[in-house]
């Protein structure tokens, strides 16, 4: 029976062994050298046939919880970024809508940077790829130069961690969206940068380097922007709070309990609205990050890279699955 466990486990590369180094090898070599990023996430977390897809997306819009489909006019112009989900479609698809609906109708960028999160473990704060990013509606090109850019200013080697993009949603996702905007009325180019957990220095080594590594990098960016002359829109692709039993708490989520989460979050996204990176950061900080806002990241670089003075509140939603547990998010615009 302990023979028929060990062959069943490595059968299924689950022990440390050559067959399955060479097999994870093989994965990191393959996607090193292919120019494209396979998209790892249509057919289960959304449609994987354009058309349905189409469908699927274009009921966001229209939903009860939904914006509405956007204006072929526009509105206003002058969007700097936005803040969405990166949650499953099927759970907040009608909150990413509100901030593509303010992109369709408010921003005229050809670059979009979307700030995502790495939900691996990475050895540097930030993670750059310069693959093109499939997607149903077609392929999504990075904008290469200025990646080539961005990476000459800095001596830390962002795309070591590079293979963390393979299976990564949070950027993944925008891009699909993007593409369902525009895949028939104007081209255009992402930057991708996945973003890793940090947290604030406290005086030791490697709070002191990754603060160093944070304020050279984001200063590297403003630069590059600067310098690029593109019409820029800058997504933070995050979402807020994770608790409940799959996330290690033990309170009962009772309505009072979603309320209290709600008013917190509320909180938290004020300071965010008042552009206050400081007071953002403290909000955070504050509780240890209990609510374990997993796009703090994300709205830090954000909020430290936009050049923006007005921020609103678009849409707050939660979702709660049968296992006692939440995640939060919401969809936010920058002028």
């Amino acid at each position: 029976m302990i023979r028929q466990v060990i062959d069943e486990l490595d059968k299924n590369l689950l022990l440390d062994n050559n067959r399955s180094r060479d097999f994870i090898k093989k994965l990191k070599d393959d996607f090193k050298k292919s120019t494209i990023r396979r998209d790892a996430h249509a057919g289960s977390a959304y449609e994987a046939d354009k058309d349905k897809l189409k469908e699927q997306i274009d009921g966001f819009f229209v939903s009860p919880d939904g914006p509405g489909m956007p204006s072929p006019l526009g509105q206003k112009k002058g969007l700097k970024g936005v803040i969405a989900p990166h949650i499953d479609l099927g759970c907040g698809g009608p909150c990413f809508a509100w901030a593509y609906k303010e992109i369709a109708e408010s921003s005229d960028a050809d670059l979009f940077i979307i700030l995502g999160i790495a939900h691996t473990g990475t050895k540097n704060l930030f993670v750059l790829t310069d693959k093109t990013f499939e997607t149903p509606f077609g392929n999504v090109e990075t904008d290469k130069d200025f990646l080539n850019s961005l990476h000459k200013k800095n001596k830390t080697d962002y795309f070591e961690d590079e293979f963390v993009h393979k299976d990564e949603h949070s950027i993944g996702f925008q891009a699909v969206f993007l593409k369902y905007l525009f895949h028939r009325k104007k081209s255009f180019n992402i930057v991708p940068i996945l973003c890793s957990s940090f947290g604030e220095t406290d005086g030791n080594d490697i709070g002191t380097r990754q603060a160093s590594q944070f304020e050279k990098f984001v200063s590297s960016l403003k630069e590059t922007i600067n310098e690029s002359g593109k019409r820029i829109c800058t997504i933070a692709s995050v979402d807020l709070a994770h608790v409940g039993s799959r996330f290690g708490d033990t309170e009962t989520q009772d309505e009072a309990y979603l309320e209290k989460l709600r008013s917190d979050d509320t909180d938290m996204l004020k300071y965010i609205e008042n552009m206050d990176v400081e007071g953002f950061n403290n909000s955070i900080q504050k509780d240890n990050n209990s609510r374990k806002i997993c796009g703090y990241p994300a709205i830090n670089t954000l909020l430290n890279v936009i050049d923006a003075t007005e921020c609103k509140l678009l849409k707050y939603s939660q979702y709660a699955d049968n296992t006692n547990s939440t995640v939060s998010f919401a969809s936010m615009s920058f002028y």
